[in-house]
C-alpha cells in the first residue's frame, strides 16, 4: 500500500468539506506569530486534596475527633470518616491517648511525622513570580496553544514561498492585550492544570518575527466563480481563523484565483483506452488513505524500498504529483529525467537537493531540463544556480539544459513516464496563485517508458539554448 503525504491525507479528510464546492488544491501558508515570555505571579496547586489540608490543620491545631472536624468544617461525619480513613492509609494520622482528664480509654487523633511535614509544606505555598512563555497568534488576536519548535523565521517561510496571512493589528503586542485569565486558560488547554496565573506583571515580545506553518485549503465551483478557503491549523479546520480571513477579503485579499483545468496530454489511442480514469483512481486512493489515517502510528517508520510493480496505466491527480515526484526523487536506481517550463526556489530546497545529490552518488543518470521563451520570469535564478552547481559537481551523470522554450511537463524514472499539466519544478512559490485541479498520466512500462526516455532526450537536444 502506498505511503501517502500530509496533503493527499488532508485531502481525503476534508474535500467533502463545502457542500456544492470542489477542493481544487491546498496551499502551504504561514500565520504571523509573536513569541511573547510574560512575567507573571502565580500559584501552583498542591497535591494534597482540599478536605485532607482542612483535616490535617485542624489535628494540628489540637482538634483531635472526628465529631470535632465536623462541627468545625460544617460538614457530615461520615465525610470526615471517609478522609482521616484515607490519612491512616497514607501514614499522616494516627491514634495516640487522649489528655489526662478525658473519658478513660479514650483516644485521640494526632500526627504522624509525615503528617506534620505535610501540613509544614501546605502552609510555605505562596504566590511566586515566574516567567511564562507564551506563542501569541496575530490574526486572532490572542494567546494561542502553539507550540514554540513549530514556527519558523518570516524570512525563512517567504523564502520557501508560503503565504502570508494577515494579522489583526500592526504594531507589537501590548501588555494590556493578556489577561491573567487567558494564560490561565491557555495552560488549562496544553494541559497544565496545577498552575494559576493571578497577575501579568510585563510582557517581552521577541524581536524576531516568526510565522506557524498552517494549510489553506482552496474550494471552488464548477464554473471557478465562488472560491473558499479552509484554514487547518496543527492539523484540523479553523473556523475561526477562515472568518478572520473573511474579514480581510478572503482568496480575493490573497491574490488566489481557481482557472478552469488546462487540457492534459493525450496519450496515444491504445494507452487512452486502457488508462484507468481519474474519478476511479481518486475512489481507489481515498479509501487507501482513510486505512493509513486509521492505522497511523505516532513514531512513523523509516519508508521501505518501493516493491517492483506490475505494468499500469492511470490517471493521476493534483494531490498526488508531489509524491511521485518525491518517489522519484527517493528511490530512482536507474534514470531521472524531469522536463518543467519554470524552475522555482520553493521546490529547489536543501530537501530536494540532497536527495538528487544521492541518487547521483548512487549511479543514477540524471537529467533536467527548463524554459520558457526568451525571459523567464517565472522561473528564479538562485534555483537555477543551485542546479548549475551540482550539475558541476557530477558532470558524468548530471545534465541541466535551459531550453529555447517548452511546454512539456514530464517525469520520467526507472520504468516510469509522467505526462502532466503539472508544473513539476514549480508547483510552490508562484506569485501569481492561479490554481487549476490538473491532471496527467502515468505509465508504468519499461518498453514504453523507455521509448519516451529517448525522445525526451532528443528534444532536449533539439531545443538546448
Amino acid at each position: 500500500m502506498p505511503s501517502f503525504s500530509p496533503d493527499s491525507l488532508l485531502a481525503v479528510r476534508f474535500r467533502n468539506a463545502r457542500p456544492g464546492l470542489e477542493l481544487v488544491t491546498i496551499v502551504d501558508a504561514a500565520l504571523p506569530v509573536a513569541l511573547l515570555t510574560a512575567e507573571v505571579l502565580a500559584q501552583d496547586s498542591k497535591d494534597l486534596p482540599l478536605m485532607e489540608e482542612f483535616v490535617l490543620r485542624l489535628v494540628d491545631q489540637g482538634v483531635n475527633s472526628q465529631r470535632g472536624i465536623s462541627g468545625m468544617l460544617g460538614l457530615p461525619e461520615r465525610m470526615v470518616d471517609q478522609t482521616v480513613a484515607d490519612l491512616f492509609h497514607s501514614d499522616s494520622l494516627k491514634w495516640a491517648p487522649s489528655a489526662q482528664g478525658a473519658d478513660s480509654g479514650s483516644r485521640a487523633l494526632r500526627l504522624t511525622d509525615r503528617g506534620r511535614v505535610t501540613v509544614q509544606k501546605a502552609a510555605a505555598v505562596a504566590p511566586v513570580r515566574v516567567n511564562q512563555p507564551l506563542v501569541y497568534d496575530q490574526v486572532l488576536w490572542k494567546v494561542a496553544p502553539y507550540y514554540r519548535h513549530t514556527t519558523l523565521r518570516r524570512g525563512q517561510a517567504e523564502d520557501d514561498g508560503l503565504i502570508m496571512l494577515p494579522s489583526a493589528r500592526s504594531g507589537p503586542v501590548d501588555d494590556s492585550d493578556i489577561t491573567a485569565a487567558d494564560i490561565t486558560a491557555l495552560l488549562r488547554e496544553n494541559g497544565t492544570t496545577d498552575r494559576e496565573v493571578l497577575q501579568v506583571k510585563t510582557i517581552t515580545q521577541a524581536p524576531s518575527r516568526r510565522v506557524l506553518p498552517v494549510k489553506i485549503l482552496v474550494y471552488a465551483d464548477e464554473e471557478r466563480s465562488e472560491i473558499q478557503l479552509g484554514v487547518v491549523v496543527d492539523g484540523e479546520l479553523s473556523h475561526a481563523h477562515e472568518l478572520a480571513l473573511i474579514g480581510h477579503g478572503g482568496a480575493k485579499a490573497l491574490g488566489i484565483t481557481v482557472a478552469p483545468p488546462p487540457e492534459r496530454p493525450v496519450l496515444e489511442p491504445d494507452l487512452e483506452r486502457a488508462r484507468v480514469p481519474l474519478q476511479e483512481v481518486i475512489q481507489h486512493r481515498a479509501e487507501q488513505a482513510a486505512f493509513q489515517l486509521g492505522a497511523q502510528s505516532p513514531t512513523p517508520a523509516p519508508p521501505a524500498a518501493p516493491q517492483p510493480q506490475a505494468d499500469e496505466i492511470r490517471a493521476i491527480g493534483v494531490f498526488e504529483h508531489p509524491e511521485i515526484l518525491d518517489e522519484a526523487l527517493t528511490h530512482a536506481r536507474r534514470r531521472l529525467l524531469i522536463i518543467s517550463p519554470w524552475i522555482k526556489n520553493a521546490i529547489i530546497t536543501t530537501t530536494f537537493l540532497s536527495k538528487l545529490e544521492t541518487r547521483l552518488a548512487r549511479g543514477v543518470k540524471v537529467d533536467i531540463a527548463y524554459g520558457y521563451e526568451d525571459n523567464d520570469t517565472k522561473t528564479d535564478p538562485a534555483a537555477v544556480r543551485k542546479l548549475n552547481n551540482l550539475a558541476a559537481r557530477h558532470q558524468d551523470k548530471f545534465t541541466f539544459t535551459r531550453l529555447k522554450s517548452t511546454h512539456a511537463k514530464v517525469l520520467v524514472y526507472d520504468d516510469v513516464w509522467v505526462t502532466t499539466s503539472f508544473n513539476w519544478l514549480s508547483f510552490k512559490g508562484d506569485p501569481d496563485r492561479t490554481y487549476r485541479m490538473e491532471e496527467g498520466s502515468l505509465v508504468r512500462n519499461r518498453q514504453i517508458t523507455g521509448a519516451q526516455y529517448t525522445r525526451y532526450l532528443e528534444l532536449i537536444d533539439e531545443q538546448r539554448r
